[in-house]
Formats: structure tokens, C-alpha cells, sequence
């Protein structure tokens, strides 16, 4: 039956690509004939990946979800990242065209520019997709409130809906792949940020102000992390790092990376000894810790290494040069495999278009990652993943 459906949902398809190809030769013939091509990627603003195999070639690979060959040739999984041009999101595209070659469906990928990472940029390249019919969606939404109309759109167009990276409204999703829990991304953070503290002599009897550096205030993960840091400062064992006034010391400098480093500029020039300054910066985008290491590297007055922390959520290989710099205060960052995050979402949307998982499912064989488990409607990859002057060099993203 499955088979039966996908044939039908694929001669729909041709059927209206048929449609569009008349409607686009009359609109040509009105436009006095302008010599111009397009694409169906290049009609949503998305590049596009197709590892399905030739028409007269047949083959008899097996991948771990189950899915044959022919059903999978049919199958164009659309992407939608916060936005493009960033090693974070690059490195999750890696995983994700991994995942499409393994399994031999096509893969559209598509998003705003850094400095136009707006709910509306990801609307429109959205709308094209819906229009265009694909099979599934899976979006890193700037705006999980505002995005959810037109999620619940595409859902009732009868594509799947997934969220990777940061998740939507509950109920304009089919599944959010998440690649870490809110307290285990505070606690590998915090971590961090002891570690060095208590290095350079803070502790319970030398507390430490912090300052936490986020980006849109809409962004649901960073928000929830946040929460949770905040939770965790509560507690003994972090208790002598102090957020002292939330309205001043938490940063949200948006997406623009000009507007980012200019706040981690401020921010370092408030850094330093005494009750009034701030001893430790924690960054939770990859765009912001970054920005955190080379704004100290840039500052005509520089705060004492030896009394300042920074650090935070980015790649290896944003954060290397500063880590390994003895005389730049970034000495440990936090991340997770963000290869792996793309592999399990285009892996998990695949396996929901194909039937093989459901919202309902409590487990997904996520090919080489092996089993992941489902709970909620929502599919962890991991814990945090910690890294610094000794281990910076094994990563390569």
C-alpha cells in the first residue's frame, strides 16, 4: 500500500509539473520571449541533492531503514536551516547529504542570508516548497510561533513536518530532532565555565558574575537553555556563579553578524575584577562565541586573561584559533556533532515519509548512529560534547 500511495503522490507530481511547465511557456510567450531556465530548486531558492538512481539502472543495496530503491527515488526531502553561510549549519548539510546519498532521495536545501535570518525569509522559501510538493520539510525556525502557520500548511498539504536544531509549536510538527536536552546543553556549558573559573581561583569564596550572550529572544532552544542555566545556577555546585541583573547581563544580538560582534565588543569591556564587572561571557550561538574570542583578540584594551572566562556553543573549528591561543581567555568550547544532528533529521524524515516511524514511535533506527529513542514526539541525538587545547584537532567541522 505504501508503494501504491507513493506511486500515485509521484504521478500527482508529474502531473503538476506538467501544469507549471504550460503555465510557464504562456507567461514566457507574454513576456515578449526573454531567454530564461529554471529549475525546481532553483524555483524555491534552494540548491538541491539527488542521489537517486538512473532510470534504466536498477540496484539491489539495502539501506537500515528498510526503504527500497524505488520508493526512495521518488521521495525530496526539503531543508530550511535559521540561515546559510555559517560552518554550523554547513556542517549539518554535510550529515544531511549523507544521509540523502545513503538512502537515494533527492534533497533540497534553502535559507536566508546571516544578516536576513527573519521568520518571513524562511516563509517564503516555505511557500515554495508547499507549492512544489514535496514529501517533507524539516526547518530550523527562527520564530517557533510565527513560523507555526504555515508549518500547519504544509501539514495539512499532507507533507511531513520536522524540526531540527530548534523547534516550533508542538502542534505544527510531526517530530523535532533535537540535538541535546536543554539541561544537558546548560550543564555542559556551565561545566565548562567552572572548570576555568575555578582555575583562575573563583569558587564559594570568590564568586564569579556571568553574562549570557543568546541572539534573537524568539530562537525556543536558546531560550530553554537559558531556563535551565538559570535552574542550575540555583544549585550548590554553581551557585557561586551569579547572573546579577538579567536585564543588562543577558545579550540578544540577533543574527546579524555586525551587530554580534559589536555586543561582544561591549561585553569585553565590561569584563574583568570587582563586584561591577563581569568575569565570564557565556555564548550560546555559534555565531556569538566565536565573535566573543575575536573581540578580545581585537580589543586595544584587553581585560586580564587570567581573571576572565569565555566560552560557549560553537564548532571545533570556529573556536580553534582561540583555543589554542595561551593569551585569548576562550579555552573551552561546547558542542555536539552537528554532522551527525543533519544525518538523524533527513534519516528521521525519511523514515516518516516512508511509514516506517510515526509521531507515535518511541525508537528510530537512525542508520549509522544506530537506535535513537523517541520520546514525545521528539528525537534526542545526544549529550554535550567538550573540547579544548588537547582535543580541538581531532574534529574537522
Amino acid at each position: 500500500m505504501r508503494r501504491q500511495s507513493m506511486k500515485k503522490k509521484t504521478l500527482s507530481k508529474v502531473v503538476a509539473g506538467a501544469l507549471v511547465g504550460i503555465m510557464s511557456m504562456s507567461m514566457l510567450a507574454g513576456c515578449g520571449g526573454s531567454d530564461s531556465s529554471s529549475t525546481s530548486s532553483a524555483n524555491s531558492g534552494g540548491s538541491s541533492t539527488s542521489a537517486s538512481t538512473s532510470a534504466g539502472s536498477s540496484t539491489s543495496a539495502s539501506n537500515s531503514s528498510g526503504g527500497d530503491s524505488a520508493a526512495a527515488g521518488d521521495i525530496t526531502i526539503a531543508m530550511l536551516p535559521k540561515f546559510k553561510g555559517e560552518n554550523y549549519f554547513d556542517a549539518c548539510r554535510g550529515g544531511a547529504e549523507e544521509a540523502a546519498e545513503e538512502l537515494g532521495i533527492e534533497l533540497l536545501y534553502d535559507g536566508p542570508s546571516q544578516d536576513q535570518a527573519t521568520n518571513q525569509k524562511q516563509v517564503d522559501i516555505l511557500e515554495g516548497w508547499i507549492a512544489q510538493g514535496v514529501d517533507a520539510i524539516v526547518v530550523s525556525p527562527n520564530d517557533p510561533t510565527a513560523i507555526a502557520p504555515t508549518l500547519q500548511k504544509a501539514q495539512d498539504a499532507g507533507i511531513k513536518v520536522l524540526t531540527f536544531d530548534a523547534d516550533a509549536q508542538a502542534d505544527s510538527r510531526d517530530l523535532f530532532v533535537n540535538q541535546i536536552s536543554a539541561d544537558a546543553a546548560a550543564k555542559g556549558l556551565l561545566d565548562a565555565a567552572a572548570t576555568d573559573l575555578k582555575e583562575k581561583g573563583y569558587g564559594p569564596d570568590k564568586p564569579a558574575n556571568i553574562a549570557l550572550v543568546s541572539s534573537t529572544g524568539t530562537d525556543a532552544n536558546q531560550n530553554a537553555w537559558t531556563e535551565a542555566i538559570k535552574g542550575l545556577l540555583e544549585t550548590d555546585e554553581y551557585s557561586f556563579m551569579v547572573i546579577q541583573n538579567e536585564d543588562t547581563d543577558i545579550y540578544y544580538p540577533g543574527t546579524d553578524e555586525t551587530q554580534v560582534n559589536s555586543e561582544a565588543a561591549t561585553l569585553i569591556g565590561r569584563m574583568g575584577e570587582g563586584e561591577d564587572q563581569i568575569q565570564c561571557a557565556i555564548a550560546l550561538s555559534s555565531m556569538a562565541t566565536p565573535a566573543l574570542g575575536a573581540q578580545y583578540q581585537s580589543a586595544s584594551s584587553k581585560p586580564d586573561a587570567s581573571k576572565i572566562t569565555l566560552t560557549g556553543l560553537a564548532t571545533p573549528n570556529a573556536l580553534k584559533t582561540y583555543i589554542k591561543d595561551e593569551s585569548n581567555p576562550l579555552n573551552i568550547g561546547v558542542l555536539w556533532n552537528c554532522a551527525d544532528l543533519g544525518y538523524l533529521a533527513i534519516q528521521s524524515a525519511y523514515q516518516m515519509v516512508t511509514g516506517d516511524i510515526t509521531s507515535d514511535s518511541t525508537s528510530i533506527n537512525a542508520g549509522r548512529l544506530g537506535e535513537k529513542a523517541i520520546e514525545n514526539k521528539e528525537c534526542i541525538l545526544g549529550d554535550a560534547l567538550v573540547f579544548d587545547a588537547s582535543n580541538v584537532d581531532e574534529f574537522d567541522y
